[in-house]
């Protein structure tokens, strides 16, 4: 009796499992759900009435070629000492504010003092001989006058009191040159602005042509780019271009200062000097990589309203207006962003394929996927 109980039950459960896969296998494939009618459906088509449109137009814009350059003052200057002396001091680091006649580095001047003290003691020496030397001379003179010596007596007397004259006169300019030679030992700014480098440390030698430390101004920088020859006809002095410091993402407007006449042979170039606003000009330091874009050209860009841009996924599209003022949905490929010449808040973007100029297209009621630039506003 068991056995039977035990045999009946499982085919119970394989009978149960059997009839769960069956309805699993029928609900996957749509048994229990209404089936399509074979056939052909109308498509439901949307029509312009009532939508706000804008139209296709071209834009004039300039063709841009990029040139790199480096930040430089337009102005450095390279203080060096004229003495060959150790250095016992530097008083500036880099990054400091210096003004015209602040010390910046102290030499070593015992040598020059014991010059002076040396020429010191030659004038002392020498002024007493001419006081002597002077009143032998004027007693000459006297007896001269009396007859008592020869006028060749005088005149040798005469003589030799104007050469202690003159060695007296050389020792004191000597004196006076190794005053200004002190002065030397004391190397000062002779311009206001910031110290760019420094390159010698106390104990050094101090070689006379070589740089101590550099000044330059930081309200005069200068964007040095390498622009090719064949863009020579094309750029001008006082001529204004678009400006970009890549490391700072910070476009400006620069002049062209001035045209190096002479191009380099190994890269075909000229050198080009574009002075920078100073009014924009934190944050930049020399060395800087930045680039200048010349107008060569001009261009007719097809754009149209930023708004009437659709975004789907990684996709812009467009809603046309056809002839038959029904809309048709476009794939769009999209380039640079502008503004309107007209009305600088409106934002156009340049369609590189899927419209032509004059076509109308739907502005949508809002903006919430609005294609988005990844390019610069002009």
């Amino acid at each position: 009796m068991m056995k039977l109980l035990r045999t009946s039950g499982r085919l119970l459960i394989a009978i149960a499992s059997t009839v769960v896969l069956i309805l699993i296998i029928a609900w996957m494939s749509g048994f229990f759900r209404d089936k399509v009618q074979p056939g052909n459906k109308p498509f439901e088509r949307r029509e312009a009435a009532g939508q706000q449109t804008t139209e296709v137009t071209t834009l004039e814009t300039p063709q841009l070629v990029d040139a790199v350059g480096t930040v430089e003052p337009r102005r450095k200057t390279d203080v060096a000492s004229r003495l060959l002396a150790s250095i016992n001091q530097v008083t500036v680091n880099p990054g400091d504010k210096v003004q015209q006649g602040q010390l910046l580095c102290v030499l070593d001047d015992r040598e020059i003092q014991a010059q002076f003290r040396e020429v010191a003691a030659a004038v002392a020496g020498i002024e007493a001989d001419l006081a002597v030397r002077r009143r032998e001379y004027d007693r000459y003179k006297k007896m001269y006058s009396d007859h008592a010596v020869t006028k060749e007596d005088l005149d040798r007397i005469e003589g030799a009191y104007q050469v202690g004259q003159a060695q007296l006169q050389r020792m004191l300019e000597q004196a006076n040159r190794m005053k200004i030679m002190l002065t030397y030992t004391q190397i000062k700014a002779q311009t206001s602005g910031i110290v760019g480098d420094r390159y010698v440390d106390p104990g050094d030698l101090a070689v006379p042509g070589k740089p101590l430390v550099t000044i330059h101004n930081p309200d005069e920088l200068e964007l040095n780019a390498n622009v090719r020859e064949g863009l020579a006809g094309k750029i001008h002095i006082g001529m204004q271009m678009a400006v970009r410091i890549d490391a700072l993402s910070r476009n400006m407007v620069g002049t062209i200062r001035e045209i190096v006449p002479r191009a380099e042979a190994n890269s075909r170039s000229l050198l080009v000097k574009i002075k920078l606003p100073h009014d924009q000009l934190d944050g930049i330091y020399i060395g800087m990589f930045g680039r200048v874009s010349i107008p060569v050209d001009k261009l007719d860009r097809v754009v149209i309203d930023q708004r009437a841009l659709l975004e789907i996924g990684q996709l812009c599209l467009v809603d046309v207006v056809r002839p038959d003022k029904i809309l048709e949905r476009r794939f769009v490929r999209t380039g640079e962003q502008f503004r309107d010449k007209k009305d600088p808040s409106i934002l156009l973007r340049e369609i590189l394929s899927g419209l032509k100029p004059k076509e109308t297209v739907v502005l949508p009621l809002n903006d919430e996927h609005e294609c988005t630039s990844d390019g610069n506003s002009n």
